[in-house]
């Protein structure tokens, strides 16, 4: 067969645009899929978990996340957290709250800060550990450990010196106070707390964001009554025992910062002092119990102890003595147990009020140190009059807030005393 020229460029020319249209057929059937989550995902927080390495030291928290997720990590004082942010995590579904008390870490605590990012909070001890956070496929990892304290470096000891004794110098004898052997001694007084304010800041959820209250607990001056007995052992030295009664009147006082029930990110602040809170305290007992309505905070502590003074000037109707003091106190002190607020349009602070607020007792028993001045002088016969200057130092814990409370106190009292 023949063909000509223009026949066959006509017929290679098809060919090629054949073959080029093939060649892009089989181009997009092989194109890649993306593989980003579909619009509408949603992470999951599924369950935190914690394990503790005995041997090195080391408490390993671990968070399984479903789902993509990203995480800022920050930390907090008073009290001390580390939180760490996940977004977008719009579910959870690990407890809401984890108690470990292991290694420097007291709890951890989970919600949804907001719509798409959840939070998990670290409640964590006086001693802080340090810690690590690493991220993994399946969620991450918090470690915890606590860093050894440092040794003290022992200074060598001085070289000491032998001295010459000195030959003491010879005195005239002092004139002794006229009292008898055993003597009672009764006083009513005052005391002075030197730390007189107690307070806690607590974090908690209101409408999606974290909201705190400071809770204070003030001291004034309040009265205290001392029954004794003692022996004048030589004119210089006596010793006995005494047991006091301290009547504790705490003045309560509330201060929040509370999210608005609408506006995000925005704060009212607002404050309730005692006499706003008068007619609306109830007290519950450690023990449990129905909780009972009250007009104030009171309590009382008992103190029992053992003195022992040495004269310090001492003419024959006068004598001033110090000395130390040794003790037990036992009481019972307030926290805050529960509160309820409520709220009116337009919802700005003045709009806040509060319905009730719940205290627990804390009963604690402690050994209380102190020293002792006191001043004597003799009216007549087997009877004086007296004045006495104790100072007490003990720290109480609050067994529901993890925190002490100072009772570091003044008494002031003048009595009189019996000789027999």
């Amino acid at each position: 067969m023949k063909f000509s020229l223009t026949r066959i460029q006509g017929i290679f020319l098809s060919l090629v645009l054949l073959a080029g249209l093939a060649t892009v057929g089989i181009a997009q059937e092989q194109a890649p899929q993306t593989s980003e989550p579909a619009p509408g995902t949603v992470s999951v927080i599924k369950e935190i978990r914690y394990e503790k390495i005995d041997i090195a030291g080391q408490l390993v928290v671990m968070i399984k996340i479903e789902g993509p997720f990203l995480i800022e990590t920050f930390t907090l004082i008073g009290p001390k957290r580390l939180v760490i942010d996940f977004s977008p995590v719009s579910v959870i579904e690990a407890p809401p709250i984890t108690e470990v008390n292991a290694t420097g870490l007291l709890n951890i605590r989970t919600g949804q800060f907001q719509s798409t990012v959840a939070r998990v909070v670290f409640d964590l001890d006086s001693r802080v550990p340090s810690h690590s956070v690493a991220t993994l496929p399946e969620g991450v990892k918090v470690t915890f450990w606590q860093d050894p304290e440092p040794q003290p470096v022992e200074q060598p000891a001085a070289a000491t010196v032998e001295r010459p004794a000195l030959k003491p110098a010879v005195k005239s004898a002092a004139p002794s106070l006229a009292r008898p052997g055993m003597f009672l001694r009764g006083s009513p007084g005052g005391t002075l707390f030197l730390k007189p304010s107690f307070s806690v800041t607590t974090d908690f959820d209101l409408y999606g964001e974290t909201a705190t209250i400071t809770e204070t607990l003030s001291q004034q001056v309040n009265p205290v009554f001392d029954l004794g007995v003692g022996k004048l052992i030589n004119p210089k030295f006596s010793a006995g025992l005494g047991a006091s009664l301290q009547l504790l009147y705490a003045k309560p006082a509330l201060e929040a910062s509370l999210p608005h029930p609408f506006l995000y990110d925005t704060y009212r602040e607002v404050a309730f002092d005692a006499d706003a809170l008068a007619s609306k305290i109830w007290v519950v007992s450690e023990d449990g119990g129905e909780p009972q309505q009250v007009n104030r905070l009171t309590s009382n502590m008992w103190t029992v102890y053992a003195w022992a003074l040495y004269s310090l000037f001492q003419t024959d109707t006068m004598d001033i003595s110090a000395g130390p003091i040794l003790g037990f106190s036992f009481g019972k002190l307030y926290s805050l147990d529960d509160f309820e607020l409520a709220e009116e349009a337009p919802y700005e602070s003045q709009d806040v009020s509060i319905s009730s607020v719940t205290f627990i007792e804390n009963k604690f028993f402690k050994v209380d140190p102190g020293l002792m001045v006191s001043g004597t002088f003799v009216i007549g016969g087997n009877l004086s009059a007296f004045a006495t200057l104790k100072v007490h130092y003990v720290d109480v814990m609050v067994e529901t807030l993890e925190r002490r409370a100072s009772l570091f106190r003044l008494n002031l009292l003048l009595g009189l005393e019996y000789g027999f």
